[in-house]
């Protein structure tokens, strides 16, 4: 890569007084040796590493596991402090309490779903891990929810500014979804 930029480089800046025919022979060398190494080096290099087995799942793992030992830091800070907010805040009331419940169960599922990565997204058994079943059955309502939207709209029930928005309303949640 560089190098070879360099070289090539380096035999263009030969000074003209060197003869022409030299000067060619010095360049096509170079261009020869470079494109030369480009093949032989991109070709044989990904064979080279399969040969070796050198790959990078162990920092992938460890790099999953320091995240997954973040996000659990981060979940118990977390819900101490929503537990020092709800003492401030005194008894809750119903939708309070609805409000509260949401907050602890998504906290919950952030950190639950990056220790879950650590499998690779199987549970045991090779069975779906609820962060996966999760996001497949939201999936599916989220296209329930569109082919209703659409029907609506096709029985001159819903406006096509308003469909628009609740469209995007769904495609944004779906591609948090895929996030």
């Amino acid at each position: 890569g560089m190098r070879g930029v360099v070289s090539l480089a380096a035999a263009f800046a030969i000074p003209h007084e060197v003869p022409e025919r030299d000067r060619a022979m010095l360049l096509f060398l170079t261009f020869t040796t470079v494109i030369g190494t480009l093949l032989i080096q991109g070709t044989t290099f990904p064979a080279l590493i399969r040969r070796l087995r050198v790959s990078g799942e162990q920092e992938q793992y460890e790099d999953r596991l320091a995240e997954a030992a973040a996000q659990q830091a981060a979940l118990e800070e977390g819900l101490a402090e929503l537990d020092r907010l709800l003492a401030e805040l005194g008894e809750p009331d119903e939708i309070q309490k609805q409000v509260i419940d949401q907050l602890r169960e998504k906290s919950w599922r952030r950190s639950l779903s990056a220790w879950e990565r650590l499998g690779g997204g199987t549970g045991q058994g090779g069975a779906e891990t609820p962060s996966t079943l999760y996001r497949r059955l939201r999936r599916e309502m989220l296209q329930a929810e569109r082919r209703v939207f659409v029907r609506l709209r096709d029985e001159r029930r819903l406006e096509d500014e308003l469909l628009r928005e609740l469209m995007a309303q769904l495609d944004f949640e779906e591609a948090i979804l895929e996030r």
